[in-house]
């Protein structure tokens, strides 16, 4: 590669010195249609495909951010116009007009004139390339056919003035011209990007938006003046190459002026964005912390599901790789939307294949285009494949599966998709390499270290502490009967003076259970401070869980947010114990309907959701709790019961929160024979001061 630049480069500076050197010998010379005009035409097109291909190479790479390309494009047009502003002060004689030809009046001029075409050209061709990836992020069906259309007319236009002399017009250069200008206007509403940058980026790019649009703008004047001597020593150099940076120079000042603008408007959205991004990095690194399925089919299952959705592929497959470690032994585990023959075919190649560059590199591999990329265009041709992502699953360094995903356009997948599919990697590895443990450790001390690491990675996901303030007085506290286990409980600052609380149960115990707690807690940290009303957060999580839980699942929930300035307080629950309120004279269960999360959706979820208000005053007392408190038994079986968790409470009500609390845990315990909990057991006490 290294020697194709140096090639390349070295070729296009031949052949700019030999347009100098015929320019120089034929400075009065009109050389129309003769031999010698053919040579200099010919050397000027191979000159620009040479700095074209060695831009691309380098280009490719050094790869650049978004951001990071539209400020390289303002500093190329820096470039133009600082050289533009070098020759300016430089006393060049200029040219003479005669029958529509440009001469030069000195050897200077031809000189300067070269610089500042050849200049000009390399930075219409830098632009067009990097304007290309923004066109052509998240693009569509119909993008890269626009963006063709596009640079065919610019092309043609510019080719057209071959034939004509300097300073005439054509009337095919002319039709050819106006489609491209209305290709240029349909090509920049393709400002896709901008929603996917930060916040940070999105102010870095509004300022080299505008940097590139004045400066298209200055160059487009600076050239478009016939009286210029740019205008003149461009159009000397190369009609073809005049036009080509003149429409060139359109497209930029449109398009930058446009993602400008755009960019403008996002602006107030960007933190929601950023916001948003956080959410999905914090639910990717708590689910590395969950221990999932022991079982691998039905692991490889659902992992081919969820990866299928996440990144809207159109085929996904599994291959988990034998505990002996050998890459030339494969285990197909799971597949969608895709046959054997297919599959076979993909992973043809014996040693060069992409299988086994993943399994020696350890790494991402994403192909955009399998046709025409060197590692799989030699496959046979596949209508329903036209992009390729292929993922390791890690565990100790070692490779012990690979999740590929594939599209049927290409150039479908791009960073985002790699990031998601790779953090949903991770998961998986942890999950294959749990249910392998599991699989062979007999040993129970070496299971019970496991699962007590499982219990302590689950403690994380639950508040650390909890707020505190001048009118309410919170505590909570949560017990798993196993090592891990499916209640959750969790606090958010909606804002100043409104907090969110929640508890909720998944059915069943262990670490399926704890699996579904942890996206409990994503969803609720991300729906939470959207939807103030706890109704409607009940039927948003709900409508985020139903379609992912385990039909054979659900989830309990009771939610409640609290003003601590006027102590309003709204409760809903979705199929959970209800809330015990003591107030106001009252000793009573809040029993609104309301039934579990993930068993149903639409109009019988919504309608079933109710919402209550209380007025909480001093002394006021609520208590949320899991059923592992009134399902606890005694050692005749017995259950704990409501009616006995209200004598608590209300025996201890004119305490504070903590010793609540406190006396709920042990007088259970207590009726238990302090013999353990059947259940998972979760408190939360609030109480107003």
């Amino acid at each position: 590669m290294r020697l194709k630049k140096i090639l390349l480069l070295f070729g296009a500076i031949i052949l700019s010195v030999v347009v100098f050197i015929v320019n120089a010998a034929t400075k009065n010379v009109d050389l129309a249609a003769t031999m010698l005009q053919y040579v200099r035409t010919t050397c000027i097109l191979l000159t620009f495909a040479a700095i074209y291909f060695y831009i691309q190479i380098v280009k490719r790479e050094k790869q650049r951010g978004i951001v990071q390309g539209i400020g390289s494009v303002a500093i190329f047009a820096g470039i133009f116009l600082g050289t533009y502003l070098i020759i300016s002060f430089l006393p060049l004689k200029g040219f003479e007009t005669r029958d529509l030809t440009l001469y030069p009046r000195d050897y200077q001029t031809i000189f300067f004139s070269s610089i500042i075409s050849i200049v000009s050209g390399i930075f219409a061709i830098v632009s067009l390339l990097f304007i290309k990836d923004l066109i052509l992020y998240k693009r569509k069906k119909n993008t890269l056919r626009n963006f063709l259309i596009l640079i065919g007319s610019i092309v043609i236009t510019s080719l057209s003035e071959l034939i004509d002399k300097p300073l005439e017009d054509s009337a095919v250069s002319v039709i050819f011209l106006v489609i491209a200008i209305l290709m240029i206007i349909v090509n920049s509403f393709r400002l896709a990007w901008i929603a996917y940058l930060p916040r940070k980026e999105k102010v870095y790019s509004l300022l080299y938006s505008l940097l590139s649009f004045f400066g298209f703008l200055i160059i487009l004047v600076i050239i478009s003046s016939e009286a210029g001597w740019t205008e003149k020593g461009i159009h000397y150099y190369s009609s073809a190459l005049f036009t080509f940076v003149r429409i060139t120079s359109i497209f930029g000042t449109v398009y930058f002026g446009m993602s400008f603008v755009s960019t403008l408007f996002h602006l107030p959205t960007a933190e929601a964005f950023d916001r948003k991004q956080t959410e999905i990095s914090s639910l990717h690194n708590l689910g590395r912390l969950i221990n999932q399925v022991f079982d691998l089919k039905d692991l490889a299952e659902t992992a081919t599901k969820m990866a299928a959705e996440v990144v809207q592929a159109t085929s996904v497959w599994l291959e988990i790789i034998p505990t002996e470690g050998s890459f030339h032994k494969s285990g197909l585990m799971s597949q969608r939307n895709i046959d054997d023959q297919e599959i076979e075919a993909i992973l043809s190649g014996g040693e060069k294949s992409v299988r086994s560059v993943v399994c020696q590199t350890k790494k991402v591999l994403m192909i955009d285009d399998i046709s025409t990329d060197a590692m799989t265009k030699h496959l046979p041709k596949m209508k329903k494949t036209g992009s390729l992502l292929i993922v390791p699953l890690l565990s100790h360094e070692q490779v012990i599966g690979i999740v590929y995903a594939t599209k049927e356009i290409n150039f479908g997948f791009d960073k985002d998709d790699v990031d998601i599919l790779a953090g949903f990697a991770d998961q998986v590895a942890i999950a294959i390499e749990n249910a392998r443990l599991i699989e062979r450790s007999f040993e129970k001390e070496r299971l019970q270290r496991e699962l007590m690491l499982a219990q302590e990675m689950q403690q994380r996901l639950l508040p650390q502490h909890l707020p505190v303030f001048a009118t309410v007085d919170m505590k909570a506290v949560s017990s798993p009967a196993l090592e891990v286990g499916g209640d959750y409980y969790d606090y958010v600052m909606i804002d100043e003076e409104l907090v969110g609380i929640v508890i909720g149960d998944v059915s069943g115990k262990g670490v399926g259970a704890a699996f579904y707690m942890a996206e409990v807690k994503g969803i609720f940290q991300s729906l939470a401070r959207i939807y103030r009303s706890p109704r409607d957060f009940m039927i948003k999580a709900n409508g985020a869980l139903v379609s992912s839980i385990d039909k054979r699942s659900f989830i309990s929930l009771i939610y409640a947010t609290i003003n601590v300035k006027t102590g309003e307080l709204i409760v809903s629950r979705a199929g959970h114990c209800p809330m015990l309120y003591i107030g106001g004279g009252k000793k009573e269960y809040v029993k609104q309907v309301g039934i579990g999360l993930g068993i149903t959706s639409g109009k019988i979820f919504d309608e079933s959701v109710e919402e209550q208000k209380i007025m909480m005053k001093s002394g006021d007392v609520c208590v949320f709790y899991t059923d592992g408190v009134t399902e606890s038994r005694a050692s005749n079986g017995d259950e704990f019961g409501y009616d006995r968790l209200l004598e608590v409470v209300d025996a201890h009500k004119h305490l504070g929160a903590e010793e609540i609390k406190e006396a709920i845990i042990q007088t259970v315990w207590n009726y238990t024979d302090a013999k353990g909990y059947h259940d998972d057991l979760t408190v939360f006490v609030v109480k107003w001061t």
